[in-house]
């Protein structure tokens, strides 16, 4: 929904009583609080003296004292009325509230049987249905001269009452923005594992229109709704190691959204990217070689893996992207070939499927990744890749074992009848009573040696 909505709603607003009768809230229209008789005076009405000086000391508010003055009632309590209304006009209140509208410029909430009305500082109504409570609804970064209000007010649905909201931006006194819709208190929200950014963090709000239905994202600056309200789950990843070394405005972080089809990838806007749906999404560092051992940086080429998960939670095949989501390979790799956090920085890169090992060799095309084929359809099933970029592969001859060259020529005199990965990079060959150690650069050594740790 575009942000020219706003005007649109404040329109349908100020042509609607503030006291009229509740739309229907089941499809996220904004309804007015209505006004009843029986309700329960304010029991401590604001008196225009607010505990906000040296150590919680009363002050004088001037502003409330130019605007409003109160009546004394027969029963000794006190009504109050806005100053500058015409006589035929003025309604004595219960209790009229100052609230900043940004900047410096301050309104009213003025409140009767239960309701509330938003005026600006010369009592003139702002046309904003009425609610039950008002307050600054502060966020991570706000808009300077700027204020977000929460509007909430009591709904009826076939369970009971609920507490719904909708919000208003304020700039020095003007109306600048409303939400699309009103919000319910309560929802039901699917979680994505994969997300790793508090979403408050960055003044966006998890909203639903429906106790039963979807949810969506709401920008607290702009008040558009960045994710329709119509997800089941929503969410934020971030690459966050390269936040403390690159620079912000360049971030890798989307918005994740989920249904029964899986996750979609989007903006930070909420624009939908076209990658195929998965059920996991991560950024991997390191995967590139590296001249020397150096930490993940933004110089790093950043590989974004997508995967999905079969009906038990296994993972299955995934999905390969340089950092501009172009994708590193057009087909899926099959999951034991995916990558893993942090990874070795290797030249090459190679899967197997169906008996037939893919090698390709990592490039760099300007600041990207890309992948360019080295060697295609090697007979064996992909085994073990050497930081040199020798191929350990299992075939069905005798022995079943042999190492390749990444163009996949045999390699002398490197077969073997079994061999034992022994994980963190070593690996233990063997060959009839003989036994080595399978270094990196495909040599062999006699002398065991084992992982400590990785």
């Amino acid at each position: 929904m575009k942000h020219r909505l706003w005007p649109t709603l404040l329109l349908a607003w100020l042509i609607t009583p503030a006291w009229s009768q509740p739309a229907t809230a089941q499809d996220g229209a904004i309804t007015a609080c209505v006004p009843d008789a029986q309700h329960p005076v304010v029991a401590e009405p604001y008196n225009g003296y607010p505990h906000i000086g040296y150590k919680g000391a009363l002050e004088r508010d001037s502003a409330w004292f130019a605007a409003v003055r109160s009546v004394p009632q027969p029963d000794g309590t006190q009504r109050y009325v806005f100053r500058h209304a015409r006589a035929a006009q003025r309604v004595a209140y219960e209790s009229i509230e100052t609230l900043s509208l940004g900047g410096k410029a301050i309104g009213f909430a003025a409140y009767r049987q239960g309701c509330g009305e938003l005026f600006d500082a010369g009592g003139s109504s702002l046309g904003v249905p009425a609610f039950a409570s008002i307050a600054d609804a502060y966020t991570a970064s706000d808009i300077p001269h700027s204020v977000l209000l929460k509007r909430t007010l009591a709904i009826a649905n076939p369970s009971g009452a609920e507490t719904a909201f909708s919000y208003l931006r304020f700039t020095r006194g003007k109306l600048v923005a409303s939400s699309p819709h009103q919000y319910h208190g309560s929802y039901s929200l699917a979680p994505i594992p994969s997300a790793n950014t508090e979403l408050h963090a960055t003044n966006k709000l998890v909203i639903s229109i429906h106790p039963t239905g979807g949810v969506g994202l709401l920008d607290l600056a702009s008040l558009h709704e960045v994710l329709a309200p119509h997800w089941q789950g929503v969410g934020q990843i971030t690459d966050f190691v390269r936040s403390s070394q690159g620079e912000p405005t360049s971030l890798p972080s989307y918005l994740l959204a989920r249904d029964d089809n899986g996750l979609q990838l989007h903006t930070l806007d909420g624009q939908p990217l076209a990658l195929p749906r998965f059920d996991r999404i991560g950024f991997i560092h390191g995967w590139y070689p590296q001249e020397s051992s150096q930490p993940p940086s933004a110089s790093d080429p950043l590989v974004i893996q997508t995967q999905e998960l079969d009906d038990q939670g296994r993972p299955g095949p995934c999905r390969l992207y340089n950092e501009a989501l172009q994708p590193l390979l057009e087909a899926a790799v099959p999951a034991r070939y995916c990558l893993r956090q942090p990874e070795r920085g290797r030249p090459y890169f190679a899967y197997a499927i169906d008996g037939q090992t893919q090698v390709y060799r990592k490039q760099l095309k300007g600041p990207l990744l890309a992948l360019e084929r080295s060697a295609s359809d090697i007979a064996g099933e992909l085994v073990y890749v050497l930081d040199s970029g020798a191929l350990l592969l299992q075939t069905p001859t005798q022995p079943p074992y042999s190492l390749v060259t990444p163009q996949g020529a045999d390699m002398p005199e490197r077969s073997f009848d079994s061999v034992q990965d022994l994980g963190c990079g070593f690996v233990v060959v063997r060959r009839g009573e003989q036994r080595w150690m399978l270094n990196p650069d495909g040599s062999l050594s006699s002398g065991m040696r084992y992982p400590f740790s990785c």
